[in-house]
């Protein structure tokens, strides 16, 4: 089944955004709540990779470009839910979820650029 490129991304926007929603709220430091936003984002990585990037679908050069962008920026994402799940104090909790929300805008810009 051929899928629309478009799509795909509106469909990676959207659950990017689901776990954003999720994480914007939490304000206190907590490790258990931040296993699950990894594995959510465990699975929008995989979404990403199997349906967006590992596909047969023609990609213009600026869409490739904003793929390698969005790689990247999935990873880091997956780094700064590693360090905010080892975040104990309140202040370390309140720089990296910035950090982490920090990131959550830039994926979208790069969504919307597509």
């Amino acid at each position: 089944m051929i899928q629309d490129y478009g799509a795909l991304i509106d469909d990676l926007q959207r659950q990017l955004e689901r776990l954003q929603i999720s994480i914007a709220p939490q304000s206190e430091p907590n490790p258990e709540i931040v296993k699950d936003w990894r594995r959510s984002l465990d699975e929008i990585q995989k979404f990403f990779q199997s349906k967006i990037i590992n596909t047969n679908l023609e990609i213009t050069p600026p869409n490739l470009s904003l793929q390698v962008e969005i790689d990247k920026q999935l990873k880091m994402l997956s780094v700064d839910l590693s360090m905010l799940q080892t975040s104990r104090s309140q202040a370390t909790w309140q720089k990296r979820h910035q950090q982490t929300c920090d990131r959550f805008t830039l994926l979208d810009r790069y969504c919307q650029m597509h």
